[in-house]
Order: C-alpha cells, then sequence, then structure tokens
C-alpha cells in the first residue's frame, strides 16, 4: 500500500509530503496539482519500473518554473505486511539542454535497511538479509533498479519492483478507443485506446468473464454480450450484442457506442480484470461521460473491491462528481489547493464551518477552503 509520497521540484510540487488512506480521494480546482501526482507515480514506474531512459521524461521541462535549484527528489514509501519499502531517487538537470539529466541517487531500503544502491555511477546490491553483494559501474542516464531481475536472495527487492510496475493509472477517453484488436496487450493504456487488445489478451487467460457480463447487464440496458470476431490477417472486432424487444438481437461494434456506453465497458472491464492481489489503481475522473445514476454502482463495486483485506488493493479517484465526494469526502478526501498559483499543497477535506452540509454541498458554495 502506497503510504506516503514526497516530490521537491517537479512542476507545481515544491517540497511536496503526503500521506495516503486505503481509498482516497483527490479533490480541488482544476490547475491544483491532482493530475501532476499521478504523473509524478506514473513517472516513476516507467522509469525506475520499466526503464524508460530519463531523456524522455525529465530533459529540464518538468523542473518548477519559479526555482533554480536544479535537482529534481522522489520518494515513496509502500508498505507491505513485513515491513515498510522506502524508495528515493534524486535527477540532476544542471546541465540541460547541453548535458543529459543524470541520476544523483536511486535507492529502496526496507524499514530502513538497504536492499539497493545506486549513486555516483556504481550500484551497490545488498540481499534480503541487508548484507553487501555484487558492487558495478553502471550509466548514470538511466534507472539501474529497472536492470535488477529476479532472485532468491533478493525478494524483497523483487516484490517492491513487482508493485511500482504494476501501478495502474485509467483516465478513459472514448474517443481513443481502437474496436480492432491487432494483437494481445497485458494491461491497460491510460486512455484505454487499447481496450479492443486488452480484452483480447484477457479472453486468452480465461474464458470466465461471467460477472464482468452480468454487471454490464445492469449498467447497459439491453446488453448481452461482449465477443472478438475474427475479420482477417489476424485481426479481431470487438463486438457487442444488445437485445431489444422491438427488434433481432443486433451486434455493434466499440465505435458505434455512445461515449458513455464505451466508458462503462471499460470501467466494469477495469474492475473485474485489474483488481488484482495487492493493486493499487488510480482513477482519473472516471464520471466523465457518464451519467449521474450510473457512476454509484460502479462505485459500490469498487470500494467492495477496495475493501476486501485478501486483495490489499488501494483505489485513489480524483473526480468532481458529488456522488463520489459524498461517498469518500469525509474520511478519505484529500483537497488540493495552490495558494497565488504557486506550490501544491494537501490537506485531509472536512467541513471547517461546521455546517454540516454534504462534501458536494460544500464543494459548490466554495466553503471547503474557508
Amino acid at each position: 500500500m502506497l503510504e506516503r509520497v514526497y516530490v521537491d521540484n517537479y512542476r507545481c510540487m515544491v517540497n511536496f509530503d503526503c500521506e495516503f488512506r486505503r481509498n482516497q480521494l483527490i479533490l480541488g480546482d482544476n490547475g491544483s496539482g491532482k493530475t501532476t501526482l499521478f504523473d509524478v507515480l506514473a513517472l516513476l514506474r516507467d522509469f525506475s519500473a520499466h526503464g524508460l531512459p530519463v531523456d524522455s521524461r525529465w530533459q529540464g521541462m518538468t523542473r518548477t518554473r519559479w526555482q533554480e535549484n536544479a535537482i529534481q527528489t522522489f520518494e515513496l514509501d509502500v508498505s507491505e505486511k513485513k515491513g515498510l519499502f522506502q524508495f528515493h531517487l534524486s535527477v540532476d538537470s544542471s546541465g540541460f539542454p547541453k548535458a543529459r539529466p543524470r541520476v544523483l541517487k536511486e535507492e529502496v531500503q526496507f524499514s530502513g535497511k538497504p536492499l539497493f544502491r545506486f549513486a555516483q555511477g556504481e550500484v551497490q546490491l545488498y540481499n534480503d538479509r541487508y548484507e553487501k553483494k555484487e558492487n558495478y559501474p553502471f550509466d548514470e542516464h538511466r534507472s539501474a533498479l529497472a536492470t535488477i531481475t529476479d532472485r532468491p536472495e533478493n525478494k524483497k527487492l523483487s516484490w517492491f519492483k513487482r508493485w511500482l510496475a504494476s501501478l495502474l493509472f485509467i483516465a478513459p477517453d472514448p474517443h481513443q478507443m481502437h474496436p480492432v484488436a491487432t494483437t494481445e496487450a497485458l494491461a491497460p493504456t491510460q486512455n484505454l485506446n487499447n481496450f479492443a487488445d486488452w480484452y483480447r489478451h484477457i479472453r486468452q487467460e480465461s474464458d470466465d468473464d461471467r460477472e464482468l457480463i452480468e454487471d454490464l447487464r445492469e449498467a447497459l440496458p439491453g446488453f448481452k454480450s461482449m465477443s472478438l470476431r475474427e475479420i482477417g490477417m489476424g485481426n479481431r472486432l470487438l463486438t457487442i450484442q444488445f437485445s431489444h424487444s422491438s427488434e433481432p438481437d443486433a451486434p455493434y461494434n466499440l465505435s458505434e457506442l455512445s461515449d458513455g456506453q464505451r466508458v462503462l465497458l471499460v470501467l466494469y472491464t477495469v474492475l473485474h480484470f485489474a483488481f488484482r492481489r495487492n493493486a493499487c489503481i488510480f482513477f482519473d475522473e472516471p464520471d466523465n461521460f457518464i451519467a449521474l445514476k450510473e457512476i454509484q454502482p460502479w462505485l459500490d463495486r469498487v470500494m467492495e473491491r477496495a475493501n476486501d483485506e485478501s486483495l490489499n488493493n488501494q483505489v485513489f479517484l480524483i473526480s468532481h462528481h458529488p456522488e463520489v465526494l459524498n461517498t469518500l469526502g469525509f474520511g478519505g478526501g484529500l483537497l488540493f489547493d495552490r495558494p497565488s498559483g504557486r506550490q501544491t499543497r494537501a490537506r485531509p477535506f472536512s467541513d471547517p464551518l461546521q455546517t454540516g452540509l454534504s462534501p458536494a454541498e460544500l464543494v459548490v458554495r466554495g466553503w471547503e477552503n474557508d
């Protein structure tokens, strides 16, 4: 479970230090830094778990505009039932644009004891008993952690790297969703443009989607089934079958559905096939394109999965939707703001004036900041 994030010198985040709950609502005005938090976490996943080059995501363009400091710092605290992982990454882009950004320090500890350290161009590995093992030089412009493979003596480090690699960010854009699956995708992209490819992988791994189909029949009037139809050259068309009393069953491909239908389709699929053990999922305004009455049933199912202690999942939601605010605002809400347009601050959402109003009503009146 993600317990804490620290960010310094990344866009609007300066000395930003925030702790989180298992089910966390992030709310605040547009431009307050909500999506920036998700961007930071996706950046750390892509760099330190997937091995994306430092040039492609830093290049000095993400530094805080009003600071002279060229060093960007990131920290994560991630709890596991036996202890706490502490991750640290510092990147120096002082030579930009003439020189590439370089890693000053990349480090993983477990309950204060070392598992991995990369600093000054040198990697030091430790085993699960925190004893020094391999030591070797490495390229300062890349993540050394991303190159570490699973071995019997570094199970703790492997667990953390798998957790970081599995962070899932969901911000559905129905206009980007392609109806044709040309290959299999192991995971959905953030905007779900590869939904057909991901569903093809799901069906290859398991043919048991009965619970998903039942939920979709409740969410989409007339929905009957979803399938992949062979259209040649190894490609498959994602089709959705609807049944109406006034006409025969009619198959539609994904692009023929309404925006809201497409978003509901993918949100329920994420619910059933992305909530694996130890999953950490970030939803950025999942209620876009969805009618007011449609979000609550899905949200109830999400909370059911998130509160299942046997799965140990964690959910973050960015939302302005009144149903989401009223469900998670008190007790699970973090309010982001940027006084005078400067750095982001975060604090627990509350009713500062003791009005007795619901979270949504407080936000509508602008009283959450008083």
